[in-house]
């Protein structure tokens, strides 16, 4: 069976390919990788052997999960049944065309494959999570790098430490509103402001790119994002809202 494993600053998202649907079947945080060993450990045992294909932006996080499940595998009578690959540029077909290829983060150019893949060319592939990358994949499907807009839980953090009256604002359960009236209260402005700040430039960015007719959007915030840009009046482009596309895609990524 094959497994994609996305390892995020913040999140580590597993996906299997049951060669008649692709799964997620877990979204978890760092301090849950004896959990998710445990639940890889599971899988080996019931398919027999697993192709792991890990795509990673924290090196750390990522090695910690690999060699907590190798561990725990070999702890079995039925041992070495997992295989792990991390991903590079090279395992993935698609062009990239910027200063230092084997520089840009293996989440974005995954991202970017899976959305040229599934989307007419050209698009913009947005990753909203601990920070949001807006990137352009253009009508040859050569990626072309992008832009690295600080997230929203980053900008609530900079804004708590770096005053003295402002909260720290709790995007779960921040407010029921839609974000497009000006604030009245605190909590509200804040959302507001962040939001507006991260939509807005991603806006912005469509337009520079020459204005793509499909945006796509995926990551830990991607829900929120999307809506927000699908609620923009002036808006010329389609959202497309992807939430697990990195893992997903490794999972149906051809040898």
């Amino acid at each position: 069976m094959i497994v994609g494993i996305d390892v995020g600053n913040t999140a580590i998202k597993i996906a299997i390919d049951t060669q008649d649907d692709v799964k997620v079947l877990r979204v978890a945080n760092r301090q849950t990788i004896p959990d998710t060993s445990r639940l890889l450990v599971d899988l080996a045992e019931q398919h027999r052997r697993l192709d792991v294909r890990v795509a990673s932006v924290n090196r750390t996080a990522a090695s910690e999960l690999i060699d907590a499940t190798q561990q725990l595998d070999n702890s079995q009578i039925n041992n070495g049944r997992i295989d792990f690959r991390r991903i590079t540029r090279v395992d993935l077909p698609i062009e990239v065309a910027t200063d230092h290829p084997d520089r840009v983060g293996i989440d974005r150019l995954v991202g970017a494959f899976g959305a040229s893949s599934a989307y007419p060319l050209p698009l913009v592939i947005v990753d909203a999570g601990t920070t949001v990358t807006v990137d352009l994949v253009d009508e040859k499907g050569t990626y072309r790098g992008g832009a690295i807009i600080p997230g929203l839980e980053m900008q609530t953090a900079a804004l708590a430490s770096g005053t003295d009256a402002l909260p720290h604002l709790d995007w779960q359960t921040a407010c029921d509103d839609s974000a497009t009236q000006t604030g009245t209260n605190t909590a509200a402005a804040i959302r507001l402001g962040i939001l507006s700040s991260v939509v807005g430039g991603i806006e912005r960015l469509v337009r520079l790119y020459g204005s793509p007719k499909h945006v796509v959007v995926t990551g830990g915030d991607s829900e929120l994002i999307a809506t927000t840009l699908q609620n923009t009046s002036c808006r010329d482009f389609d959202v497309h809202h992807h939430p697990h596309l990195v893992c997903r895609t490794l999972a149906t990524l051809k040898e």
